[in-house]
């Protein structure tokens, strides 16, 4: 057994021994940086879908749904082997209204007449680009 004296963040241990100390110590700083990314990445996907939820300008009787289609912008997070991903999203038979309302759309009774677009989904993911970095080495703790 490695003869370990503790000074601050300091290990002492034989010349032997220093690699297995080196890899347990690069093993507990991958798992923590683990755990921070995949804290960082949904902390920004969940505040990326409320934001998106809030943001567009439209009302929800302009959907003709209520507040349906607000409530079914939500989040899927998933982590696969070393990593993680994120996707904000319209649950149910909601999401087929995200193309018409971002893009806008001819209708069908006006021919030339186009509906207005609402660039929610566009503040949601500029919101997550500028925050996700931030949020993730917030995370992190060394």
């Amino acid at each position: 057994m490695a003869d370990r004296y503790g000074y601050g963040n300091h290990i002492v241990v034989s010349m032997e021994q220093a690699g297995e100390a080196l890899r347990k110590i690069l093993d507990n700083v991958t798992t923590d940086v683990r755990m921070g990314v995949n804290a960082g990445v949904k902390e920004t996907a969940k505040e990326t879908a409320k934001i998106t939820r809030e943001s567009g300008g439209y009302s929800d009787t302009s959907t003709g749904r209520g507040p349906k289609y607000r409530k079914a912008i939500t989040y899927r997070f998933n982590t696969r082997g070393i990593t993680c991903e994120a996707q904000i999203h319209a649950s149910g038979h909601e999401y087929s209204l995200t193309h018409l309302l971002e893009k806008g759309h001819h209708l069908w009774n006006k021919p030339g007449v186009m509906t207005g677009s609402f660039k929610h989904w566009k503040t949601g993911e500029e919101y997550a680009d500028a925050h996700v970095a931030q949020n993730i080495l917030k995370n992190i703790k060394f």
